[in-house]
């Protein structure tokens, strides 16, 4: 213990000696002073070190934040224009809705709480604030849903008229007798000359050429008023059909008859095969629409749900 406190007390002398002729500057320190003065400076330098570190630290988190506001800054701007482009497409739909409505009779939205755009991306572009602060951008969605909402009931009227479409379309013959498409016109409405006796006889249907045995379906809703084989007509295996609205069709030369009278028969259901029978020189279906007592040409109904109806006759 003596041996430490003597040597704390052992003074060590600082010279410092400056390059001018000035008089030599001595300090003289003991043991404990040495070491507290090095504490000190080494204190001294790590604070300074430990300062550097955090602002370096602090400077490369500014600098992310800053990367982070600059993306989120061009996000915001892409969000602009497609919003901009959002009202253009809406003001597009709301024009093409309201002139649906106005050519199908119903009433259509109005125009209040829809949104002004006008085409304008300009004015979307500055995120403008609102009287009330909000916003100018969230004033014209919260337009945008308010004319949405507007616009349901017409949207729904639009839907009962295409479903009373296609309740019309199931109910008048306009189907292609022949499953799936298939088959070709070999014989059209109309004067024709009779392909077994070689005379002019008015050709009250369309043939429908395909192999035997393809399913024959029936061309619109309805129900079978005679079915059998007809050996006076010529006719062979046949079926008859009365529809709504007055339609009646009639499908000749079956090979086989799948339904009965009283029958209830939906569109496309089918009602026996293609065949050969009756008066007749090759597989195919005679098909034949009435209204009444008028018969018609079969084409002008067929064309409604065939585009494709004119390639389906055959050259002669």
């Amino acid at each position: 213990m003596r041996r430490v406190l003597r040597s704390g007390r052992q003074r060590f002398t600082v010279m410092l000696i400056p390059h001018s002729e000035k008089r030599v500057f001595n300090l003289q320190l003991n043991t404990y002073a040495l070491v507290f003065a090095v504490v000190i400076a080494v204190a001294i330098v790590g604070g300074f070190v430990y300062l550097a570190t955090v602002f370096t630290g602090t400077d490369r988190l500014a600098n992310e934040a800053g990367s982070r506001l600059e993306e989120a800054e061009a996000s915001l701007e892409q969000v602009r224009l497609e919003l901009g482009e959002f009202f253009q497409v809406w003001d597009e739909f709301e024009a093409t809705l309201s002139g649906t409505v106005q050519r199908l009779d119903i009433d259509g939205p109005g125009r209040e709480g829809t949104p002004v755009a006008g085409g304008d991306l300009a004015s979307l572009l500055d995120l403008d604030q609102a009287p009330s602060g909000e916003l100018q951008e969230l004033q014209d969605l919260d337009r945008v849903i308010a004319s949405l909402r507007t616009a349901m009931g017409p949207l729904a009227d639009i839907a009962d008229v295409l479903d009373l479409q296609q309740q019309l379309m199931s109910d008048i013959p306009n189907f292609w007798p022949v499953i799936n498409g298939r088959g070709i016109v070999t014989m059209e409405f109309g004067p024709n000359i009779h392909p077994i006796d070689g005379v002019w006889y008015m050709h009250k249907g369309i043939d429908i050429a395909y192999s035997a045995g393809t399913p024959i379906v029936a061309a619109a809703n309805g129900v079978v008023t005679d079915s059998g084989f007809d050996t006076i007509s010529g006719y062979g295996g046949f079926v008859e059909i009365d529809h709504p609205y007055g339609f009646k069709t009639k499908y000749g030369h079956m090979l086989r008859v799948n339904v009965n009278p009283g029958d209830e028969v939906v569109q496309g259901q089918t009602l026996g095969t293609m065949g050969n029978t009756g008066t007749s020189t090759g597989s195919h279906l005679d098909f034949q629409i009435w209204i009444g007592t008028e018969n018609i040409d079969p084409a002008y109904f067929l064309k409604l749900s065939t585009p494709d109806f004119n390639r389906r006759t055959r050259t002669r």
